[in-house]
């Protein structure tokens, strides 16, 4: 009977600590945001980044106007993007939060990049505000953890900065609420929620 007891409260308590959905209640119709596709992740598996990719993480990490370190620990020149890195590996003593996606995960996420556009049956608005300062990332690595792609983010400006320029179609401003409530639910939350 303690045993019984014991587990109804776990349970019932377990409920109470779990994460709400989203931070973001609905998209604000002016964004002229919605899906326009509905291309299968088994398509999208066979194209770039994905078809070199075997690990997606979600990141976030403190702005800083940043340079590029080489493998010898060089300094070569300044660069437009934040993500800490030394070469082409992530610099995780410099990263705040780090989520490893697994496959239902990265099937949700890759929708969220490739699916939602524009609606073309409207003008595009883009609601953008404030600095460019990033401090969250999607990352796709290799079986070697080298970085494939980034994409650099700043929700707080709805700014945004992808690495080899690959097709994740329009970053219309719906989908980067999106991808706001993604990182939320994945447990990150430096840069998504207001410092």
């Amino acid at each position: 009977m303690k045993i019984a007891i014991y587990l109804f409260f776990l349970i019932s308590n377990l409920g109470f600590a779990q994460m709400p959905e989203t931070i973001i209640e609905s998209s604000h119709p002016d964004y002229n945001c919605k899906r326009t596709k509905n291309t299968s992740f088994q398509k999208l598996a066979a194209s770039f980044p994905l078809n070199k990719t075997s690990k997606i993480q979600l990141v976030s990490f403190v702005y800083v106007n940043t340079i590029f370190i080489d493998n010898d620990g060089n300094q070569t020149h300044s660069i437009i993007d934040s993500l800490p890195r030394i070469g082409n590996k992530l610099d995780y003593k410099n990263l705040k939060e780090v989520k490893n996606l697994e496959l239902p995960k990265i099937i949700e996420l890759s929708d969220i990049l490739y699916n939602f556009n524009y609606d073309p049956k409207k003008d595009a608005t883009f609601l953008g505000t404030s600095c460019y300062e990033p401090r969250n990332a999607i990352v796709f690595l290799d079986n070697q953890d080298n970085i494939v792609e980034y994409i650099e983010i700043c929700f707080s400006c709805l700014g945004y900065h992808v690495f080899n320029k690959s097709k994740f179609g329009d970053f219309c401003t719906g989908k980067i609420d999106l991808i706001k409530n993604f990182f939320y639910a994945n447990g990150i939350m430096y840069g998504v929620l207001k410092e």
